[in-house]
């Protein structure tokens, strides 16, 4: 060997050692993240007949919802209903065509359910607002209005 050259010295562990800590920190369950969450509460009141809870989940597909009411819903018809959230009087995501597809509605019970909405809205954009539940009623031959009939704060999970 000629004077001067390192052939015969080993490389550095470094790289491998690098390597390996990196694949071990991305395949760790340990190192995942807890998903984000928030839940609404529904409270039966006074002009206000819904009972239940729907629970949220950040997905990478959207938000995901579970749910069930345990009272409030006096139609069998799912089409009946708007689920939606507002900041004020804005809707942010309307969770109604989801809802509709999934409700098993037994009046006045909704049975649980769960789905999940695309939507580029996360966690954090409807937290601290309200989750509302209308439902489309009859006032004249063909006509419809929609009458709130539950109203909850999306709160932490």
């Amino acid at each position: 060997m000629a004077a001067g050259t390192n052939e015969d010295m080993p490389k550095p562990p470094s790289i491998l050692v690098a390597l390996l800590a990196c694949a071990a920190l991305t395949t760790s369950p340990a190192v995942a993240a807890e998903p984000v969450t928030a839940t609404a509460d529904f409270q039966e009141a006074l002009f206000s007949p819904v009972d239940g809870v729907l629970d949220f989940e950040e997905t990478a597909d959207g938000i995901k919802v579970k749910g069930t009411f345990q009272k409030g819903f006096s139609s069998g018809r799912p089409d009946d209903y708007l689920l939606q959230v507002l900041d004020n009087a804005t809707v942010i995501v309307d969770f109604s065509e989801e809802f509709r597809d999934v409700a098993d509605i037994k009046s006045p019970a909704v049975a649980e359910f769960e789905f999940t909405t695309k939507t580029k809205q996360k966690i954090a954009d409807i937290r601290n607002e309200h989750v509302v539940v209308r439902q489309l009623v009859d006032v004249a031959a063909g006509i419809k209005v929609q009458a709130e009939i539950g109203r909850a704060k999306v709160q932490k999970g």
